[in-house]
């Protein structure tokens, strides 16, 4: 388990940008963020970065927050509901970002760039030409005082770049891959500062991060070639570094990073299939981590309760959405039977089924019935009017053979259909008709069982002979949920007109 952080509290943050639709790897960072401040007793924060106001969407950002809600990752500290520690968008501390890229400059960490566009794109034209790697050059780095008032008061366009040193090493202490080294002449002296007045990334992120108190950075492996940079920002400021955990990418089954070319990463996407909150979370965590043992079903509690990043694996985790739709259906049996009705409803009426969410005490108790046979075999919400089709469509025809069906299949279309051309099976549909029409309308389960079994007593056959040609009319299908249990969901007339409507 991992030692609590007793010497100071745990904070930390995910800092997603609203562009799009909100992605699933914002949901995978956060749940791991998440789970790490709560089994510390730490904080939680959420952080919008919308420096890039070209791309920014308020319907994207907005789309964040009810994610974030809907998963039940619920941030201690946000744009939406404030903290000691705002504004918690980066758009409202542009301000701050100028300030604390000018203090570099006056402490010598920091320098003013006056190369123009142009020059930039030559240098790297021509560092490409001579199969170099591309970056700045340091033209401006040792500019006089003098000739660097002159510009500025000039007028001239400039950046602010961070003098990165020139000999060493930087080292990032990755708490999952241990120390990782890279070597500081082959990184530039970024760009902190832009010439609109908007700091980059890098600039913004570590202030923000410092200022809020992070104490850890949780986040994706793609960031792990900018660490170095964000270290040397942290030494040339004089602050503390946070404890560095990249967690491994979500995985395409070609182990290319997850696309929406080849997955769906819309959290909308998700959310709107009906994928349950506790299905995709125990999805996403066994992307990263082991719970221990076999388990593989388990809850957000406990995996707090048990996390430790003892058990993260580094290997690229494949996002399967087969085993997504597993993981998903042990949640939807384990889930409260009410519960798991009253989210299926829309589903149902989307389905045509009902003609709104306001259903009678009786339709509701049916639906729940039907919701918990069907559930067994659903993989998500929107699965269970598709599973659940035999109890609304009273109007169908028997399944004939077609070209392309397995052996399987053909096999099993021509039973249920011959079925009804054997004697025994004419018998047991005349002879079930003649009793069903005795009986009330609302029929209980218990007594469609008698019925079926008072059927076979009389015909002196067994259930495949009966219940097969019964099977036929009633529902069409060869296989599916008891047919007793259809028949009492139905009702008497419905299951009678379904009889009359095959026998046509």
């Amino acid at each position: 388990m991992e030692k609590k952080m007793s010497e100071k509290r745990v904070r930390v943050r995910i800092a997603p940008s609203p562009t799009g639709d909100p992605h699933v790897g914002t949901a995978y960072i956060g749940l791991f963020n998440y789970v790490f401040a709560k089994h510390n007793g730490g904080d939680f924060l959420l952080r919008i970065e919308d420096t890039d106001r070209t791309r920014f969407s308020e319907t994207s950002e907005q789309q964040i927050f009810n994610m974030m809600k809907w998963l039940g990752l619920n941030y201690d500290e946000g744009p939406d509901i404030g903290g000691n520690s705002g504004p918690y968008r980066q758009s409202e501390r542009f301000s701050i970002y100028k300030e604390y890229a000018e203090k570099l400059v006056e402490k010598g960490e920091a320098y003013y760039c006056f190369c123009t566009p142009e020059r930039l794109q030559k240098l790297r034209e021509r560092q490409i030409a001579m199969k170099q790697a591309p970056g700045y050059d340091g033209h401006c780095r040792n500019l006089s005082k003098e000739e660097v008032e002159a510009k500025l008061a000039a007028g001239e366009p400039y950046v602010i770049r961070l003098k990165m040193p020139y000999e060493g090493e930087t080292i990032v202490r990755d708490g999952l891959r241990g120390d990782i080294v890279f070597e500081n002449s082959k990184i530039d002296d970024q760009v902190l500062l832009k010439s609109d007045g908007f700091p980059t990334y890098h600039l913004a992120n570590i202030v923000d991060d410092h200022l809020m108190g992070i104490t850890h950075v949780i986040r994706a492996e793609e960031w792990i070639a900018s660490t170095p940079k964000h270290i040397q920002l942290y030494k040339a400021f004089g602050w503390d570094e946070p404890k560095w955990y990249h967690m491994p990418l979500l995985r395409n089954a070609d182990k290319t990073k997850i696309s929406k070319r080849k997955n769906p990463v819309s959290m909308n996407y998700y959310m709107e299939e009906g994928y349950l909150k506790e299905g995709l979370l125990n999805f996403l965590a066994l992307m990263g981590w082991s719970f221990g043992g076999d388990k593989e079903i388990f809850t957000i509690d406990e995996m707090i309760e048990n996390f430790s990043f003892d058990k993260i694996s580094l290997g690229g985790p494949v996002f399967d959405l087969v085993k997504l739709g597993w993981v998903n259906n042990q949640h939807m049996r384990l889930k409260d039977l009410d519960e798991l009705t009253k989210l299926a409803i829309p589903y149902f009426v989307k389905a045509g089924y009902y003609k709104d969410e306001d259903l009678s005490e009786e339709e509701y108790g049916k639906l729940r019935r039907i919701v918990e046979i069907s559930r067994e075999g659903a993989h998500t919400l929107k699965e269970l009017p598709e599973i659940a089709s035999i109890y609304f469509e009273d109007k169908f025809e028997l399944p004939v053979v077609e070209e392309g069906m397995n052996k399987k299949e053909r096999k099993s279309v021509e039973k249920l259909r011959s079925s009804l051309e054997t004697e025994t099976g004419k018998k047991s549909v005349e002879l079930f008709q003649e009793k069903l029409s005795k009986l009330n309308e609302n029929i209980s389960e218990e007594e469609a069982k008698q019925l079926l079994h008072e059927l076979q007593e009389e015909l002196g056959e067994g259930p495949a002979a009966v219940i097969m040609p019964l099977r036929a009319v009633i529902t069409g299908k060869a296989r599916g949920a008891d047919l007793y249990t259809v028949i009492a969901i139905i009702g008497k007339e419905r299951t009678l007109n379904r009889i009359k409507n095959i026998l046509k």
